[in-house]
């Protein structure tokens, strides 16, 4: 699953729990709609922070069937689990 399709599952499933709250009373249709919105936001972000470490950059890179090889300090080529990233030598 890309990232885009995980932005669109999150906020359908955000959107559908709004939907049940409004509907029980529980909190207005701005609120649900404010509150939706900043979730989507919080968490796309922290995924983003996340996915663009050093190390998954580098495993991402290494994923492509292009690449040949990467050259990497030795800490990044112990933590990713490829044959293609390697520290140099």
């Amino acid at each position: 699953m890309n990232p885009e399709q995980l932005t669109a599952l999150l906020r359908t499933l955000l959107q559908f729990g709004g939907g049940i709250a409004v509907g029980r009373g529980w909190i207005d249709a701005d609120t649900a709609t404010t509150l939706t919105g900043a979730l989507v936001t919080l968490i796309v972000t922290v995924w983003g922070l996340y996915a663009r470490r050093n190390t998954g950059l580098v495993a991402a890179a290494a994923a492509v069937p292009t690449v040949k090889a990467i050259l990497a300090d030795p800490a990044t080529a112990q933590a990713i689990p490829s044959p293609k990233v390697r520290p140099p030598q």
